[in-house]
């Protein structure tokens, strides 16, 4: 009887245990995700052709590899889009410090387009991993 209140107490600090470690984990991630605001001066949206996994060729391509953005700051015209390509194994997003535009979580090898309207600043991060950071510059 000894036997089965023991391996029961066992089990229940490891599952109890396991637990404790996975929400910390998880949480860990998601804190300082307080940013400044950006400074952000016009407008940007989702291109209707976001979503392909096709890899970049185009001028204004940014590359999600090794938890950075690359290049972390672009320079662009007003009207015309950058492309996010996740290149990582894991996911990654750019989303607006303003939270005005968001490419969502980005798969590896996926890509989403963010035409971008109106001149101005535009900062971002990734929502997984707040320290990747870049800047979008509409001229």
């Amino acid at each position: 009887m000894n036997n089965k209140i023991i391996i029961g107490v066992i089990i229940a600090v490891i599952v109890i245990g396991g637990g404790i470690f996975f929400l910390n984990k998880n949480n860990s991630s998601q804190m300082n995700m307080q940013s400044a605001p950006s400074q952000t001066q016009g407008q940007a949206q989702a291109s209707p052709a976001a979503g392909s996994s096709q890899a970049n060729a185009g001028k204004n391509a940014v590359t999600i590899q090794n938890y950075a953005f690359s290049p972390a700051t672009i320079t662009i015209k007003a009207g015309d889009s950058v492309t996010w390509t996740n290149q990582d194994s894991v996911g990654h997003s750019a989303t607006a410090d303003d939270t005005s535009w968001d490419t969502g979580i980005l798969p590896q090898g996926q890509s989403k387009a963010i035409a971008f309207s109106k001149p101005g600043t535009y900062t971002y991060h990734c929502s997984v991993h707040p320290m990747m950071k870049g800047t979008v510059i509409v001229q």
